[in-house]
């Protein structure tokens, strides 16, 4: 039986979400930690490029990047979103456009993002980075890969895998239920 990407999304989501009410609790409190931290590291990478006037970039280009982003979220983007209770439903249904976002942009704030949509630099914007900016835009990516990295330990999990893909595995942790 094929399972749709809806159904996909919704099963990942349940099982990330038992997945994190099963650890144990300093597990769980050091997860925690490393996803607010991995939150947090995202928002400061979109901050140096909104710097940049990054809105007008995309706006000229409408968005060319965010289109087919089906694959883009990984499983740690949504245990992160799972922890600050800031999960968002997405709409497959709306090709090509991101199911995360609309038309108009993403309907998350940048520290749900996914960490790829907030990692990728198109021309237009790297054009526009000074050698202060690319610094931290590389230190912040190093700190992003840690935490990605620490949760991935924690969990037992591949956390950067995308989520629809992980989701579809039937022997990714056969002890976890779907």
């Amino acid at each position: 039986m094929s399972v749709d990407d809806q159904e996909l999304w919704k099963r990942a989501t349940a099982r990330l979400t038992t997945l994190r009410a099963d650890l144990a609790g300093d597990v769980e409190l050091a997860l925690t930690t490393v996803l607010t931290r991995y939150r947090q590291t995202k928002e400061v990478l979109a901050a140096v490029i909104a710097d940049v006037d990054a809105a007008d970039v995309c706006r000229e280009c409408r968005g060319a990047c965010c289109l087919n982003g089906k694959y883009r979220i990984n499983v740690c983007d949504v245990l992160a979103c799972i922890a600050a209770e800031a999960l968002i439903t997405p709409d497959f249904s709306q090709k090509p456009v991101c199911p995360y976002g609309t038309a108009s942009g993403c309907r998350m704030e940048p520290g749900m993002r996914p960490a790829d949509c907030i990692l990728f630099i198109c021309v237009a914007i790297d054009q526009k980075l000074s050698p202060s900016a690319r610094l931290i835009l590389d230190e912040q990516e190093r700190v992003l890969r840690e935490c990605l990295h620490e949760a991935s330990r924690l969990t037992g999990e591949p956390l950067g895998t995308p989520l629809l893909l992980w989701a579809g595995r039937n022997t990714v942790n056969p002890n976890l239920k779907m």
